[in-house]
């Protein structure tokens, strides 16, 4: 955008009410066209503050979670702090990964009994969810609200990626299959992959450490220097259909609020969930599991029905399949130089083969883990059934009609105690 449309922006009546309104209250900061920050603390008041630090070089106008009683006059955070705002931040590479995220972290609010729920489309491919100040109880454990930030903010995050993680997971592979997600955000599959399925924040995050005294977000219908859109709050009903180009500056409207709903002290239920989520986390404290050591390696014959089809060669899920072998052979012994033969004589098999640099770069990536993993369970969906490959024997189904082995690798230790 050039300047002069900038400034045509930010000359909107509704636009410069719309930053006044959410400004009440908040730390506001301008920042450059490369990012950086113009003068902390700052604040506007009023349409002529938001055009002099559009003079001094602002671009995109930041404004804080923190609420403060004077916000030019930071000395004493506690002190002057007279409330926060709870925002969630989806961080993302991908537009479309972005919406389904926020469409589940939604989910995930609505499920606590949160009703109203703000978003924000960020200008760029992500998403800040909104719940405010006044939805959160003032008072928690006998002490007040606003001196439990950040600690108590980052808890509900935290509690509430783990609360949506298993529909999010879904959710992703619903869409997509494990390469293509592996691919759109340019990271190994393995590292993407988990011995269930997959991490969804490895596609997606919301990092509780950046949730700190003083943090601030892009403000809601301010622009976003990088792409000349607008972060543009939109109704979660109509998330669904959003595109990014309804962000156009031109075609923007100040119709929707941003953080402007509440029913009082509705995040109870929520911040009680979080609490005690942590409490019975730290109370239980780490876990240590019992693994059955061997002494030496397991060989092919004693290998589940799934593996053997999996190393006969395969046309569709190669690259998880790549994922399986290499942990599976590592849970039971197998060397480095050992795997890495058995997989180029197992690709040499495939219609058609990996390219030889992608084994080796998987294989390289597995080397610098420092630990092993188990392969992807038996009935999780979008592995083995999904490509073919689930073939149960009666080992694996123990003499009833159903599945009862939970992983490959426990096949072995089934049939050789047999």
């Amino acid at each position: 955008m050039s300047i002069r449309e900038i400034y045509e922006y930010y000359s909107r009546e509704d636009v410069q009410k719309a930053l006044l309104e959410i400004a009440k209250n908040r730390e506001v900061v301008g920042v450059s066209i490369n990012g950086s920050f113009l003068k902390r603390p700052d604040s506007i008041n009023y349409p002529q503050d938001i055009l002099a630090l559009l003079k001094k070089g602002a671009v995109e106008f930041h404004c804080s979670i923190e609420r403060w009683l004077n916000p030019t006059a930071i000395t004493d955070a506690d002190h002057m702090r007279i409330g926060w705002d709870l925002i969630f931040d989806i961080d993302c590479e991908l537009f479309e990964h972005g919406k389904i995220a926020t469409s589940v972290f939604i989910w995930g609010l609505k499920e606590h009994g949160i009703k109203n729920i703000s978003i924000k489309f960020t200008g760029g491919s992500g998403f800040h969810i909104g719940i405010p100040w006044e939805s959160i109880p003032k008072s928690i454990d006998y002490k007040d609200s606003k001196l439990l930030y950040p600690d108590l903010a980052r808890k509900i995050i935290v509690y509430l990626k783990d609360f949506v993680s298993e529909r999010l997971e879904k959710a992703f592979l619903a869409n997509y299959s494990p390469e293509e997600l592996a691919s759109q955000v340019k990271k190994p599959l393995g590292l993407i992959m988990t011995d269930t399925g997959i991490n969804p924040y490895q596609i997606v995050d919301i990092d509780p450490i950046l949730v700190s005294p003083r943090h601030l977000f892009r403000m809601p219908y301010s622009l976003n220097a990088k792409t000349g859109l607008v972060s543009l709050p939109i109704d979660p009903e109509y998330l669904d259909d959003f595109k990014k180009e309804q962000a156009d500056p031109k075609l923007v409207k100040t119709e929707v609020k941003f953080l402007k709903n509440f029913d009082e002290n509705e995040a109870e239920l929520l911040i009680l969930k979080a609490i005690d989520w942590h409490a019975k986390r730290e109370k239980l404290g780490k876990k240590i599991s019992k693994k059955v050591v061997l002494k030496k390696r397991v060989e092919k014959e004693n290998f589940p029905p799934c593996i053997k089809k999996i190393l006969n060669g395969l046309a569709d899920g190669r690259k998880r399949s790549v994922f399986i072998l290499i942990n599976f052979l590592r849970s039971l012994k197998w060397e480095w130089d050992d795997i890495e033969n058995l997989m180029k004589e197992w690709n040499s098999k495939n219609t058609p083969p990996l390219r030889e640099t992608y084994l080796t770069s998987q294989i390289r990536w597995h080397k610098r883990q420092n630990k092993t993993v188990l392969p992807a369970n038996c009935l999780t969906d979008g592995w083995y059934k999904d490509f073919g490959v689930c073939e149960p024997d009666n080992i694996c189904k123990g003499g009833t009609n159903e599945i009862k082995i939970k992983n490959p690798v426990n096949y072995p230790f089934k049939k050789m105690k047999k």
